[in-house]
């Protein structure tokens, strides 16, 4: 009898896609290594075996899974099963396995799936994150066409760093959706695929990626898909300096959102943001404002807040400065936003130099370079490094009062945001 390992034949597709098949190994040695090395002891060794019989029998042309393994392979896994300690969320997901052991032509391909998603799903939530991407990569290479896994696997990946291996998996769902009519997950994989583009600094192939979200988005009528393109190529316009299209795609993302959509606070902070670095500081602040009993996470408040410290200084409202800048600093000892605080300070040192007041410019542009140098964050350190050169050689640029040029259409939209998130409670004042 002929066997297959090619791990391929589980993904093959029709010709005219000529998309190459996703990368299914990072850069560990032994495939499935991670595993081991992450969850350790009996349990790992078990889901280590598990993984690589998954892979093996997904991989195998269905007509050759017959005699895949040895007559009594399923009895000795369950044996092993109930010698070891394992945990109750993997019992049957692992008892699953065995039985594809004991009947590799007995069970199919989404009984399989659901099994590696489960353990996936385990593996998640105890942080071994590594093991929930082999899983979940195996729950897709035995169902192979289910574009959300592949979808998941792509995420996963990205979340893991494994940039090549994640857009080979969001090209791979894209193909997969486009076959059996997916058209989310289509439109998805897009948006993760432009998105990796802008973190490349890759503006046209990120636009040329949203737009085809967008456009299937809007043929199948997927409002929210909508939205999120739209809101992507509104950062993407702005990144590339086309302020006026950026705009636009804010208006239209608010329209595709509607007033009730739980993107719609995140919508409304980054249009306020840009309102800002573009000097229309009222309408900032004011969308500001109302987004406090919005973004409500701790990480959330300390970006919002110091946005909010510098929109106040831009039109000359020291008290609401004065009351942020408290705000943040108390924000900014905690330990896990410390990655992030660099950023904050900065917006207030940008505050405090609109508003002459240099020792508080200084202090906070002191402290964001050098946590900008601790966190690696280079362009918030170049700002930091000028804004700080400026002060101390007594040219620091007013912001109070470079205000661009009026938009109608604009100020209409902030009138929309605060309508539609308005009522909630401000603990900073005006």
């Amino acid at each position: 009898m002929k066997t297959s390992r090619n791990k391929a034949a589980a993904l093959r597709v029709p010709r005219r896609w000529r998309t190459p098949p996703p990368l299914t190994r990072g850069a560990e040695s032994l495939e499935g290594m991670e595993i081991l090395r992450e969850v350790g002891g009996e349990v790992g060794v078990l889901l280590w075996q598990a993984y690589r019989n998954v892979m093996f029998w997904s991989t195998t042309d269905e007509g050759e899974r017959g005699h895949l393994f040895s007559p009594r392979a399923g009895e000795r896994r369950r044996e092993e099963l109930g010698e070891a300690r394992v945990p109750a969320e993997l019992t049957g997901a692992l008892d699953a396995v065995a039985a594809m052991l004991a009947s590799p032509d007995g069970i199919v391909g989404n009984e399989v799936a659901d099994a590696c998603t489960a353990i996936a799903r385990w593996a998640e939530e105890e942080g071994h994150m590594n093991t929930a991407l082999a899983y979940t990569q195996a729950a897709s290479v035995a169902s192979p066409r289910n574009a959300r896994l592949a979808l998941a696997v792509g995420q996963l990946a990205r979340r893991r760093a494994e940039l090549a291996r994640a857009e080979t998996w969001f090209r791979h769902t894209i193909m997969v959706s486009r076959q059996i009519g997916d058209w989310e997950a289509y439109s998805r994989a897009y948006i993760a695929l432009g998105n990796m583009f802008v973190a490349r600094g890759n503006f046209p192939g990120a636009h040329r990626m949203h737009i085809k979200a967008l456009r299937a988005a809007r043929r199948k009528g997927m409002p929210q898909i909508q939205g999120m393109a739209l809101h992507d190529l509104f950062v993407i316009a702005d990144e590339a300096g086309r302020h006026d299209q950026a705009e636009e795609y804010a208006r239209q993302a608010f329209r595709a959102y509607g007033t009730t959509h739980p993107s719609l606070p995140s919508l409304a902070h980054d249009v306020a943001y840009f309102w800002m670095q573009h000097g229309h500081f009222q309408r900032a602040l004011d969308v500001f404002q109302v987004l406090e009993g919005h973004l409500t996470t701790p990480r959330e408040r300390l970006v919002l807040i110091s946005n909010l410290a510098r929109a106040a200084a831009g039109v000359g409202n020291r008290d609401i400065f004065r009351k942020a800048w408290t705000q943040v600093f108390r924000l900014a000892k905690e330990p896990e936003l410390q990655s992030v605080v660099s950023t904050a300070l900065l917006e207030l040192a940008l505050g405090a130099a609109s508003l002459s007041e240099w020792d508080r410019a200084e202090q906070a542009g002191q402290e964001s370079l050098e946590l900008a140098q601790k966190f690696g964050h280079g362009k918030t350190r170049f700002r930091a490094e000028a804004l700080l050169d400026s002060i101390r050689t007594g040219r620091a640029a007013q912001e109070r009062g470079a205000v661009g040029r009026a938009s109608p259409k604009a100020d209409t939209l902030a009138s929309d945001f605060v309508r539609s998130l308005g009522g909630s409670h401000s603990t900073v004042g005006v």
